[in-house]
């Protein structure tokens, strides 16, 4: 039978203290994710922060990243499906020439709450795979999304891509976005957006410094 946490031998002295290899770090971590995000509930915060740590350390690494050409492959059999069952996609990926692993990767990773999936978010999350900076990947979305298009979204587009991707990158604010979005239909009534619409729009603009790096 297991100890309590009563039945532990109590620590009386620093002698007594033994630092596993690796704690500083991951405390270190840790606490620079709570400043950043500011959680009203650390507990909760602190739950679904290591827990999806644990999820990471169990990913498999060797996955191939999927292609651009995959990734548009899979938009294109999936863009006029505003939900789909979790099978189904990954059948539909691995048509598309997308690894099984880099897929069960993604939903692992992503912990969707139903086996319903936006196939949009899927692929976004995909890309987040391939594309290692925000830059990139905001970059890779327009050249993905708006394949068709001549890169150019329409502006609805736009805003799901980007809160989708807002769920995983905690630095997206989500007051941002909000600023972003009054900005673009609100004040300048557009109705498509190219990735230089966003990346000069002074709202973004510390958003597309160089060293910006990916949080998902």
């Amino acid at each position: 039978m297991s100890k309590s946490l009563l039945d532990q031998e109590p620590i009386y002295c620093v002698e007594q203290i033994k630092i596993p290899n690796g704690l500083p770090v991951l405390l270190k971590t840790f606490a620079k994710e709570v400043i950043r995000a500011q959680p009203t509930n650390l507990e909760d915060f602190a739950l679904k922060y290591f827990q999806r740590l644990a999820t990471m350390i169990k990913l498999d690494t060797t996955a191939p990243p999927p292609s651009m050409d995959q990734l548009i492959e899979l938009f294109g059999a999936t863009k006029d499906l505003e939900y789909i069952n979790q099978k189904p996609l990954a059948e539909m990926a691995a048509h598309a020439g997308i690894s099984a692993v880099a897929v069960e990767n993604v939903f692992k990773l992503a912990n969707f709450p139903s086996d319903l999936v936006d196939p949009k978010e899927f692929i976004v999350l995909l890309l987040t795979t391939t594309c290692k900076s925000f830059i990139a990947v905001m970059r890779g979305m327009f050249k993905l999304f708006g394949a068709k298009t001549g890169e150019k979204l329409p502006v609805p587009l736009f805003f799901v891509l980007v809160n989708h991707l807002a769920k995983r990158d905690k630095e997206i604010k989500k007051e941002t976005i909000a600023r972003l979005e009054l900005d673009v239909k609100t004040l300048k009534k557009l109705r498509e957006v190219s990735i230089d619409d966003i990346r000069t729009n002074p709202i973004m603009l510390d958003y597309f410094k160089p060293d910006k790096t990916l949080l998902v």
